[in-house]
């Protein structure tokens, strides 16, 4: 699939305008690529004629400058590998590691496909160690119902 097709499928299901569509396009085929949600690697892949700084500068905009929401990105996952509306196994797990003298304590809410765990939902928590039961009900009722 090309960029082309990409933007044209994900402007049925978001309707950004052009210029962030196109960035979203070349960032997940740069991250099929490169396969590393590293930023700098993404750029080498981005497929644009400016100069890797610039592409480097516009991901990092994307970023700032927009907010995702999560619930599109979910159901449009859901959507693509053909889950809505059928029977499905959710997968929960927590991870947790130092970063310098911080504790990252991410709970995950994923979708079960064919053997593999697709990411859809996730929260970080503020302490070390595991997800309560109210953390763990919050997290699924983020999926709640289908933002169509």
């Amino acid at each position: 699939m090309g960029s082309n097709e990409l933007i044209i499928m994900l402007n049925g299901y978001f309707g950004w305008n052009k210029a962030r569509m196109k960035c979203f396009a070349g960032m997940l085929l740069a991250l099929i690529k490169v396969r590393t949600v590293n930023l700098v690697e993404r750029a080498c892949a981005f497929g644009s004629e400016a100069k890797m700084e610039s592409r480097y500068k516009r991901i990092r905009r994307f970023f700032s400058e927009f907010t995702l929401e999560f619930s599109f990105i979910a159901f449009w996952v859901m959507n693509l590998f053909g889950l809505l509306n059928k029977p499905i196994y959710w997968s929960m797990d927590r991870t947790n590691w130092r970063w310098g003298k911080s504790d990252i304590n991410i709970l995950m809410l994923s979708v079960v496909y064919k053997g593999i765990a697709l990411p859809i939902f996730w929260c970080l928590l503020p302490k070390f160690g595991n997800s309560d039961t109210q953390e763990r009900i919050d997290l699924m009722k983020r999926f709640g119902n289908p933002p169509l």
